[in-house]
């Protein structure tokens, strides 16, 4: 060490070098501790506004729905000078009495093409251009890639299962299919079902043709791997008659009264995991009716009071229990447990009578970790229906 050259010494044996290197990566980990908070806080909003974009997808999707869904063959009606609607004193349906006597090719003011009939199974259905989900949350979709109905080739049609297309598989070969347009009604006949991979081709023919598709089996409320075609060929075409028809059409999907506060956290599908499985429709519902659109919207709005009651229960919140399960006793071994395992899928049954659903109960099995009743257990959740608003009537949990 003797030959060693040293600069200066500061206070502690340091060189001014080294003191000065010292302060500068101090400094710098001052700055990444300034600027570790902001770093969270970024991330956090982005978080939250993950949550937002996916809340507001939902939001949106079900006001479309429950807009759109009520008014669509009605304004089409409307904007062609086809009819308005009027309401029936017997079972306070709105219905449309339609007397198609005007012929215009222009559009108006819905993304109404033309209204797809089924006599043999009471369906009238709105139908758009476009297969997303906006369009068949609340129509019968026409694919873009196709022809439209009454066009040398073959038009494809899609629409949910659990919706207009749900009993499709009944349809009879020989059965009247009608694509009815302000000018021109377009008659086919059934001559074939298929079951197919989801993504097999349809293929096009020379002669008009129409194809229904939607998802197998029919009762599923989730995406299957399989697809039910039903195929007809035009038999016939004509001006679209002045003849006085009726329409029926959707109803608004009721209400559940979700606090905002736990509105916020989610309490859609889109934000909530939670395994679907089949759909039942019971009770004396009107056979028009049990093919719009409404049962689903009915159908969505029990899973969000379900989903809503089990954030109440598992976070403890037993003020957000009470106001969408009104009177009823909280179910013990979800109070204060952690969110429960699906064991089963959650299959949903609906009871309506006419045009209207008057309750509906979801079953399945769930595993439950925490709170002071662990297990495995069987639940059954029933809601009820007044009016348009839906509540929680019954929650029940019995050891599996």
């Amino acid at each position: 060490m003797d030959g060693e050259l040293r600069g200066p010494q500061e206070p502690g044996g340091q060189t001014p070098a080294e003191t000065r290197r010292q302060r500068r990566s101090a400094a710098r980990r001052f700055r990444r501790l300034r600027r570790t908070p902001w770093i969270f806080i970024v991330a956090g909003v982005a978080l939250v506004a993950g949550v937002g974009a996916w809340q507001l997808y939902a939001t949106l999707w079900t006001h479309h729905s429950e807009r759109v869904g009520r008014s669509l063959v009605h304004h089409f009606l409307q904007d062609h000078a086809l009819g308005t609607p009027v309401r029936s004193p017997a079972s306070g349906s709105t219905k449309a009495t339609a007397s198609l006597a005007a012929c215009t090719t222009t559009s108006g003011g819905t993304p109404v093409h033309g209204l797809l009939e089924i006599p043999a199974l009471g369906v009238v259905a709105p139908v758009e251009q476009g297969t997303g989900d906006a369009v068949l949350g609340v129509a019968v979709g026409h694919d873009p890639y196709s022809v439209w109905p009454g066009t040398a080739g073959n038009a494809v049609l899609l629409a949910h299962d659990v919706s207009y297309f749900s009993t499709i598989d009944q349809l009879a070969h020989g059965d009247t299919i009608r694509y009815v347009t302000p000018c021109t009604t377009y008659v086919f006949q059934v001559f074939s079902h298929a079951i197919v991979t989801a993504g097999s081709p349809v293929y096009d023919t020379t002669a008009p043709t129409m194809t229904l598709v939607t998802c197998w089996p029919t009762d599923a409320l989730w995406f299957t791997p399989d697809r039910y075609l039903v195929t007809a060929t035009e038999v016939s075409k004509g001006p679209t008659s002045s003849a006085r028809h009726v329409y029926l059409t959707a109803e608004r999907s009721p209400a559940v009264p979700v606090p905002s506060t736990l509105a916020s956290q989610g309490v859609t599908l889109a934000t909530y995991s939670l395994p679907m499985g089949t759909f039942t429709l019971t009770g004396s519902p009107d056979r028009a009716w049990a093919q719009t659109t409404s049962p689903l919207l009915v159908d969505g709005s029990a899973v969000q009071a379900f989903i809503a009651g089990v954030r109440a229960l598992t976070e403890d919140h037993l003020d957000w229990w009470h106001a969408i399960a009104p009177g009823v006793k909280p179910p013990s071994p979800l109070v204060g447990a952690r969110n429960p395992g699906y064991l089963t899928a959650t299959d949903v049954t609906e009871q309506a009578s006419g045009s209207s659903a008057q309750s509906v109960t979801l079953t399945d099995t769930v595993s439950v970790t925490g709170g002071k009743h662990p297990g495995r257990y069987l639940m059954t959740v029933r809601t009820a229906i007044h009016g348009h608003s839906l509540t929680i009537s019954s929650w029940t949990m019995t050891h599996d």
